[in-house]
């Protein structure tokens, strides 16, 4: 009977992953209501989406050295569109937020080809915003977290602009 419930919950965890890293432009369907936070408070508000409008998603992983665990909420939107990041710190072993985290933020293309004019040194905003040009995967990473060499990266998808 365990059995039977490891594959299920195995199964539903790569179907979300694999949602997770093939975001497109089919993700946001219309009268899709979506919970975001939207500001530094963790206010969680509701916003409804239609295919014309951004998509939210959430994102998470351990940094890699394992000391924080990291949350983000991306507003996706296609090329061209502001695309939101709201980052969230949390102590890896206790799970509580970290309030005014430095951080450096900058965006790749691919895995390795970083984009002029995105990096960003010692931020504490808990939210980042880049309009992104060219449909394709993207590295979002975050790095010298609190100073340390502490970083994590997110792979990210945009799609082409809606017309």
């Amino acid at each position: 009977m365990k059995s039977k419930k490891i594959i299920t919950t195995e199964v539903a965890i790569l179907a979300v992953l694999a949602l997770i890293l093939t975001i497109n432009s089919s993700f946001a369907q219309s009268n899709n209501k979506t919970d975001i936070v939207v500001d530094d408070e963790r206010d969680v508000k509701n916003y409804s989406t239609t295919s014309k409008e951004a998509a939210a998603a959430m994102l998470e992983g351990t940094s890699k050295y394992g000391k924080y665990k990291v949350q983000l909420n991306w507003t996706a939107d296609n090329t061209g569109k502001e695309n939101v990041f709201a980052i969230h710190f949390l102590d890896a072993k206790t799970g509580k937020e970290l309030p005014g985290v430095t951080y450096f933020i900058m965006l790749f293309k691919g895995e390795t080809s970083l984009l002029d004019g995105t990096i960003r040194k010692n931020q504490t905003s808990p939210q980042q915003t880049y309009i992104i040009k060219d449909e394709g995967i993207y590295n979002l990473r975050l790095s010298s977290i609190d100073g340390s060499k502490e970083k994590i990266d997110f792979l990210i998808q945009i799609p082409l602009r809606q017309q």
